[in-house]
């Protein structure tokens, strides 16, 4: 007697199950990639930020003016009243809405907590115009730590209220990541002119 053709239902439930298995793991790839991607656009945002912030930084410190005006110190930084850090400098620097006003400015940067999260802020005051400081605008959110140190005379220091500035500046700081964990960032500047 011959056999009909087709499959049993046993070898179509294991065909099922093969398929099933290879779904779910093809399925599981493709989600772990999706992830990573996600991942690394929301850290290559926060690269992003940090380099903006220490270019910026680094152009207004190698432009910084070495010469004080009025009673203000060159350079001075340290801890705020709030507990936060802060730096603030004379540099000739001067943002692009604010040239054609003049080409010194005091530029203050200074971290705060709003609701348990911490902000870098950056705001700018034209000497030469007589003009009242900017607003401060958020230049970095979302920061765990942020520290600033000085250097001169083979020592560093958390805080710098000497009329001459210091040979380098130290910003270290960390971001907290959307997918966990925390992404640390450091850079120093020599200073032209610091302190000995």
């Amino acid at each position: 007697m011959k056999r009909p053709g087709g499959f049993t239902l046993i070898e179509v439930i294991i065909a099922v199950m093969i398929g099933g298995l290879l779904l779910s793991s093809i399925y599981g790839v493709f989600g772990a990639v999706s992830a990573a991607r996600d991942r690394l656009e929301d850290e290559g945002i926060l690269y992003h930020q940090a380099r903006i912030f220490f270019d910026r930084v680094g152009g207004e410190l190698s432009s910084m003016r070495m010469t004080g005006l009025g009673d203000r110190s060159v350079l001075e930084g340290g801890t705020s009243i709030q507990g936060t850090a802060y730096l603030e400098f004379n540099t000739e620097l001067v943002s692009p809405l604010q040239r054609q006003r003049g080409g010194l400015s005091r530029v203050r940067y200074e971290l705060r907590e709003e609701e348990g999260v911490f902000s870098l802020y950056r705001s700018e005051e034209m000497l030469l115009a007589n003009l009242a400081a900017s607003e401060p605008l958020v230049f970095i959110s979302g920061l765990k730590t942020f520290d600033i140190r000085y250097y001169a005379a083979g020592q560093w220091s958390d805080n710098w209220t000497r009329n001459q500035p210091p040979q380098m500046i130290e910003f270290q700081f960390e971001v907290d990541s959307v997918h966990g964990g925390t992404i640390p960032f450091r850079s120093s500047f020599v200073l032209s002119g610091g302190g000995r």
